[in-house]
């Protein structure tokens, strides 16, 4: 706490010597992903928040810390209230906060880095008659973290045609079209896992992201500046990419989009950090405001991705039903077992398999109670939390495997659980075949079958607050967009390729947390009727469990999904599976019968 005392004074230092009234410091870097790299924690430098998301605000007298409802429980423990007052990021966001703080004309630092190219353009809407939001031309905290990590240089991984199906000028070539068709000259692209798609590499800069820190310029003619050190490449990178792939280090990047000058660039506004669209302006590029025009490829996976996907599920699969029949056994047992030991048994299962790269997200292994929070980490607890008896487990967790990306979530019964624990378990259930079954028309949005999911609990008066499904990359991030499922409207259709997750929950503060998840593949489906539909098809492979459901409030057709269901994890995980472990899956599998 003395340390994080120190880090606020010296910083209000600096902002003094630049005459900056306050200081805005989010969690993002400037690659605006989902996860950061430990050099660019730049918010847990300055107060000690290990949380994937939040911003904090430092006035010459005063501080404010920024969480969503995640992290409500966490920041207390970590950032010290004499120094910063706690505000919810959502209901009270930190641009509201400094309207209510800070005099009129005030001058408030913010690095453009930072921050979306979209945020600027709402908060200077919003903040023009208070005060001026002043561009750092240096990050502070750069200059005052002296201790600050080495950047992680993982080795570049050339993806090659047998892993990806196809190669990198194909894909740009595609890219080139869309420029042309959005009468722009060049795109400027900052998702890593956009460039990394389209150039057919990977590494391992961040963890549970298998990107290389990087960023990309495409034009129409389908050339390419990737801007890398060139160190960094590996043997054999430039017959992998093809001719019409520059290289330069990253130092280049504000001379080659100074260079735009006067040409038409599409950016996306969502995905492209502030710094970008100002240097375009600067450079009077005419700003043609754009989704990142590789997201929508990248997301309808080819043949040889979908083939990827299906074997990694397979083998994940076998992970999984190894580390289940090992719990039931433990718990047989009455081992004393904590959601840390939980957590490291399954990935040393995962492990087991030389194709894993790494997890695709920090396991959430959350034991009775805990399981309520359903963003829940062990890793940011006193102590992880024992698993008791007469509970629910919730297990959370995925691989990046060079072949695809994966991610599960199970609830597993521990001993006797309660009739209302069965019945909600049993109501999440029923919509996640529901959605499973769904057919719809070409043309469909992840909002309009959102209903699916949720209609059992919503008719017994229940809901869940979070999104039913997100797009899964492919050896890439595990929240890939733009498709998703939820109540917010999206207005991406689904496309066959495409993979989502399907994850009803249903949270009990203070007692239990249930969520049932597998991935789905966008599948054609053939029909007798007028048209052809699109339905989905299930990857995962693992059994549900059979004593957490009330049989008597299911119908046949879902006793014989789940029988389905169970066959086919037999037929493919049993093979990879033998004793003890083996006889366990065929117990796990065996059909259910309708006790009406």
């Amino acid at each position: 706490m003395q340390v994080t005392a120190q880090r606020v004074e010296a910083l209000r230092g600096w902002m003094a010597q630049h005459k900056l009234d306050a200081i805005i410091v989010p969690h993002e870097d400037e690659y605006l992903g989902e996860y950061i790299p430990e050099h660019n924690e730049r918010l847990h430098w300055l107060t000690g928040f290990t949380g994937s998301a939040g911003a904090a605000v430092v006035t010459a007298t005063s501080a404010a810390m920024f969480v969503d409802g995640r992290y409500t429980v966490q920041v207390g423990k970590q950032v010290p209230n004499d120094l910063f007052e706690y505000r919810h990021l959502i209901e009270e966001p930190y641009l509201d906060w400094l309207i209510s703080e800070m005099p009129t004309g005030s001058k408030v630092g913010f690095d453009p880095r930072m921050h979306s190219a979209q945020w600027l353009t709402n908060a200077q809407n919003k903040l023009a008659h208070h005060f001026d939001l002043v561009v750092m031309e240096t990050n502070p905290i750069d200059v005052l973290w002296t201790d600050r990590p080495a950047p992680v240089v993982s080795d570049m991984r050339l993806m090659g045609q047998e892993l990806v199906g196809e190669e990198s000028h194909a894909k740009r070539q595609k890219i080139a079209q869309i420029l042309i068709k959005n009468n722009a000259e060049s795109a400027v692209l900052t998702a890593l896992d956009s460039i990394c798609w389209l150039l057919n590499i990977r590494g391992l800069d961040v963890a549970r992201l298998p990107v290389v820190l990087s960023h990309a310029i495409i034009h129409k003619d389908a050339s390419v500046e990737f801007f890398l050190d060139p160190a960094r490449l590996t043997e054999g990178f430039d017959e992998h990419v093809g001719k019409d792939v520059r290289v330069h280090h990253p130092d280049q990047l504000m001379t080659k989009l100074l260079e735009l000058d006067s040409k038409r660039v599409m950016l996306d506004p969502a995905t492209s950090n502030a710094w970008m669209m100002l240097t375009l302006q600067n450079a009077n590029a005419k700003i043609i405001k754009a989704s990142d025009p590789c997201a929508l490829p990248k997301a309808a996976k080819n043949a040889t991705e979908i083939a990827g996907m299906k074997a990694c599920h397979i083998r994940d699969g076998a992970a999984m039903v190894n580390f289940l029949a090992w719990l039931d056994k433990q718990v047989a047992s009455q081992a004393q077992l904590d959601e840390a030991i939980l957590a490291d048994t399954l990935y040393a299962f995962r492990k087991q398999d030389d194709t894993l790269a790494d997890l695709s997200f920090d396991t959430i292994s959350a034991a009775g109670s805990n399981a309520a929070m359903c963003h829940y980490n062990h890793m940011n607890q006193p102590e992880p939390g024992k698993l008791p008896m007469n509970s629910l487990y919730l297990v959370d967790s995925g691989g990046q495997y060079i072949d695809g990306t994966t991610d599960i979530t199970r609830t597993v019964a521990i001993g006797d659980i309660s009739k209302e624990m069965k019945q909600q378990f049993t109501l999440v259930l029923k919509g996640h075949i529901s959605l499973d079954q769904a057919r719809f028309p070409k043309g469909t949005c992840g909002h309009h079958l959102d209903i699916m999911a949720r209609q059992y609990l919503w008719a017994n008066g229940y809901d869940f607050d979070h999104g039913t499904g997100h797009g899964v990359g492919h050896f890439l991030n595990v929240h890939e967009g733009p498709q998703r499922i939820g109540k917010g409207t999206n207005p991406v259709a689904l496309l066959p390729g495409m993979v989502l997750s399907n994850e009803p929950g249903y949270y009990r503060a203070e007692a239990f947390g249930i969520r049932i998840e597998n991935l789905e593949l966008v599948v054609d489906i053939p029909t007798s009727g007028d048209m052809s539909m699109l339905g989905f098809e299930s990857l995962t492979r693992c059994p549900i469990d059979t004593r957490a459901i009330d049989t008597s409030l299911l119908t046949q057709t879902e006793i014989d999904w789940l029988n389905h269901y169970h066959e086919i994890v037999w037929n493919d995980v049993s093979p990879l599976v033998e004793g003890d472990v083996k006889t366990w899956l065929k117990h796990a599998t065996q059909p259910l019968s309708n006790t009406h």
